[in-house]
């Protein structure tokens, strides 16, 4: 008899325990919870990427006549996996370089700022900072309880505010941002609103342009479940006017074979590609997003908040403390709970287990998603001290 966890897979997202646990060889001998820190890919991925290498390898330019199209269709998923537009998407390298986009775009002014929490991820915090040197001021919005007081980042938008930069999720935490109310803040503001969402997308969803997203800027190797070293931008169309490509190469023109000295930029996303493409990245990624489309973004959501609610009612039973919010609305994949004691002694315990987690946020970060079974939450509760 399936159990309630299998049956709710089914349920949900209407496939079977085995076909989405066949497409994931890594979830074989270990239970992997650590998708906030880098992901499994797929079966499908592997597949993708291997055909992209295997034409190279047999064709060498040859197999370059089927590459357009490959690029053009994961470009179309992506944008409908955000809900942005597909000639407003770019291909990047990861978080990192999506987020220099807007740092090296946009023309600033000496007294301009940017408004950006002070418990931000790294990446999303540190291009900001090397804005300083242009006179640019960096505001901070304080910490609330694991999360950035909104109220207190509405204030701190003014009129010399050229940016305001948050993650969808906040990675310490997990607390979800509503977003939509600093879109419209954004807009009456002329303010870029620049979203960090390497820990949203591909397990929570997004809809960009309804949200007033101007840069949703995301890395693939999370809760995408794609390859390393490839990510994307999606911009609104206010963003793709006031946007300069800092790096500008031949791909980054409206006609590349043309070879002209005073070339037009691209108007659609391709202006921010300046060279060659990572086909191999591009088409893990492409794969990977087809999966989400497949099994729908709201299920597979529905189907990872539900996961980490399922781990809430185990961790209590073994007394450890989830300190994540009670509203459901702010919930992501991410789960930090803290045994109040040694949580690095039971981190170790557990990956001794072979249950992969990390150690974030005062606690241990627990992060499943749609492949997340009954079996994995037995052997976690298995590994836990009685």
């Amino acid at each position: 008899m399936p159990s309630p966890l299998s049956a709710r897979l089914q349920a949900v997202i209407g496939v079977s325990e085995d076909w989405v646990r066949d497409l994931y060889p890594a979830t074989r001998d270990q239970v992997y919870l650590d998708v906030a820190a880098v992901g499994i890919v797929s079966t499908r991925v592997e597949a993708a990427m291997a055909e992209v290498l295997a034409a190279h390898g047999r064709r060498g330019i040859g197999a370059a006549a089927g590459w357009g199209a490959m690029i053009a269709r994961a470009r179309a998923l992506v944008a409908a996996l955000v809900g942005g537009h597909e000639d407003r998407v770019a291909f990047t390298q990861n978080t990192s370089t999506g987020l220099a986009l807007v740092a090296n775009g946009v023309d600033w002014s000496a007294g301009d700022n940017v408004v950006v929490p002070a418990g931000e991820f790294p990446s999303n915090f540190y291009p900001w900072t090397q804005l300083r040197r242009r006179g640019v001021e960096l505001r901070e919005v304080p910490m609330v309880d694991g999360h950035a007081d909104l109220a207190a980042a509405a204030a701190l938008v003014d009129d010399r505010t050229r940016v305001l930069a948050i993650s969808a999720v906040q990675y310490s935490s997990g607390y979800r941002y509503d977003l939509a109310p600093l879109g419209e803040l954004c807009r009456a503001r002329d303010t870029l609103l620049v979203v960090d969402g390497t820990q949203a997308a591909g397990a929570l969803t997004l809809d960009a342009d309804a949200t007033g997203i101007d840069v949703l800027a995301v890395s693939a190797h999370k809760w995408m479940l794609g390859p390393l070293g490839i990510g994307f931008v999606a911009l609104s169309e206010r963003a793709m006017g006031r946007l300069h490509p800092s790096t500008a190469g031949w791909l980054s023109v409206e006609r590349p074979f043309d070879f002209d000295h005073e070339p037009q930029l691209a108007g659609d996303g391709r202006r921010f590609e300046s060279g060659t493409e990572n086909m191999v990245g591009i088409a893990g990624l492409g794969a990977t997003v087809g999966i989400v489309l497949e099994l729908g973004r709201e299920a597979v959501e529905t189907l990872v908040l539900d996961r980490t609610a399922e781990l809430t009612e185990l961790l209590i039973a073994a007394g450890l403390t989830p300190t994540r919010t009670s509203e459901r609305s702010h919930w992501s994949g991410i789960l930090i709970a803290t045994t109040g004691d040694d949580d690095a002694a039971l981190h170790r315990r557990l990956l001794d287990a072979d249950v992969r987690c990390s150690l974030r946020g005062g606690g241990i970060r627990f992060a499943p998603h749609y492949y997340t079974t009954a079996s994995d939450i037995e052997r976690l509760a298995a590994a836990l001290p009685a």
